[in-house]
């Protein structure tokens, strides 16, 4: 199973989780999702044996990771992972190298892998692969994508190449668009603002 995280996710996700005293360099989102993904599992899975690999996890001989979230997402039939390979008359140079990534026909590049689950006693024989909608289509829109994608990793250009009104909010865009040592400072600074703003709906 895949988990992905979504922009309406933002908020709930830190609740109850994070702490002001994080250290600098520990990325919040991947301290968050650790903790409510291992007590999910733990509460809907007791009897399984259930293996969790997170996005950040590498192989420690390799450096690789784990697990390549965009192919295991696009196997679950999430979202179709858009290749350069796929891109017939390519604009950019042939020795540059370019990365693909991951278009959902409802979301479209505004959600996140986060973790692969493994249930390692089940087998099931009759499963049916739902293949993921290629959302993109076209050639033109397949190459403004890739090359949005290889640009500034700061533009989120990308994420709108089909059109969604699932997006992220100004906020949260900010936050991903920080370093990850240096997010916990605006995390807490976000996370008292929205706790203000629900206070204040109380008052009214």
């Amino acid at each position: 199973a895949v988990v992905s995280s979504l922009c309406s996710g933002f908020w709930f996700f830190f609740f109850g989780v994070f702490d002001p005293e994080l250290k600098k360099g520990n990325d919040c989102v991947d301290l968050c999702t650790k903790h409510h993904m291992t007590k999910a599992v733990e509460e809907l899975y007791p009897e399984e044996d259930v293996d969790i690999i997170y996005d950040w996890e590498l192989q420690p001989s390799t450096r690789l990771p784990k697990v390549n979230m965009s192919t295991a997402g696009h196997a679950a039939g999430l979202a179709f992972f858009n290749r350069p390979e796929e891109v017939e008359t390519p604009t950019w140079d042939k020795d540059r190298k370019m990365f693909g990534c991951s278009i959902s026909p409802k979301y479209s590049g505004w959600f996140g892998y986060r973790a692969v689950l493994v249930f390692k006693n089940i087998q099931d024989e009759e499963i049916q692969y739902l293949p993921p909608h290629d959302a993109v289509g076209t050639q033109e829109l397949k190459t403004k994508l890739i090359e949005s994608f290889n640009g500034d990793w700061k533009d989120p250009a990308w994420r709108d190449i089909i059109y969604t009104d699932k997006r992220y909010s100004a906020e949260q865009l900010d936050y991903f668009n920080t370093l990850p040592a240096d997010r916990a400072p605006k995390i807490r600074a976000l996370m008292d603002k929205f706790n203000e703003d629900e206070e204040s709906k109380k008052d009214l």
